[in-house]
């Protein structure tokens, strides 16, 4: 499990729900929920991928999303199951987390942005920042 990292953190940001996370990750992936059902497998997953996306609702297991795209399980069952002051710390524009690497789309992978402590150097790199 990996916990919050307040040493970083210098301005309250929003909670991301679990079904944000979703979203976020599959956003940043450039994928549609058709994409990635079809690469975890069919449109059986298209279901899936909309329920977990719905607000309000959260599930013990889901599809093995890490499989097609930058994503953390562990990360999806924090947001589910800890009060927010126990959510790890997530780039408040994609759900990027410390413990995934992911190329920043520059020379190297993703890390904290030195502009803005909300986001990633991917997202601020998207930004122009």
């Amino acid at each position: 499990m990996h916990h919050a990292d307040l040493r970083h953190a210098t301005v309250a940001t929003p909670v991301i729900q679990p079904w944000d996370y979703v979203a976020m990750r599959r956003h940043a992936a450039g994928l549609t929920i058709d994409q990635l059902a079809a690469a975890l497998g069919g449109k059986l997953f298209a279901r899936h991928l909309r329920a977990i996306e719905t607000p309000g609702l959260r599930f013990r297991q889901i599809a093995p999303l890490e499989q097609v795209m930058a994503f953390n399980a562990a990360v999806y069952r924090q947001l589910a199951d800890l009060p927010p002051h126990q959510h790890p710390r997530l780039c408040q524009r994609c759900g990027w987390d410390a413990h995934t690497d992911q190329p920043d789309g520059g020379d190297g992978l993703t890390t904290w942005s030195h502009v803005d402590d909300a986001i990633c150097t991917r997202c601020a790199q998207a930004a122009g920042q």
